[in-house]
């Protein structure tokens, strides 16, 4: 799969986590995964498109977030990658308020 992200950011954000080079791999497959398993189950007004087609203009900052949550798993911190998804879904619904 390609990622928004370039392999000079990937290995940025992976240093800032502090993954080893596995588990950075690990991490970008557990957003595939993730996204995989969200194209299984995607709407059927979507059941034409590919995963590549539906995936490859991802944004880059939905992108971060996944890396961000899913490394912080990986690193050891569960805690704090469940509060960014958190304050993710808020921030993301209170922009969706905002904007009726």
């Amino acid at each position: 799969m390609k990622f928004p992200a370039d392999n000079t950011t990937l290995t940025a954000w992976s240093a800032l986590l502090g993954l080893t080079k596995e588990q950075a791999t690990a991490t970008l497959a557990d957003i595939e995964a993730v996204l995989r398993t969200g194209y299984a189950h995607r709407p059927p007004t979507l059941r034409h498109r590919t995963f590549e087609q539906l995936t490859n203009d991802m944004d880059i900052d939905e992108f971060a977030l996944m890396f961000l949550t899913s490394g912080l798993r990986r690193a050891g911190y569960p805690e704090a990658a469940h509060s960014v998804q958190l304050r993710g879904l808020l921030a993301r619904l209170q922009g969706a308020q905002q904007r009726h």
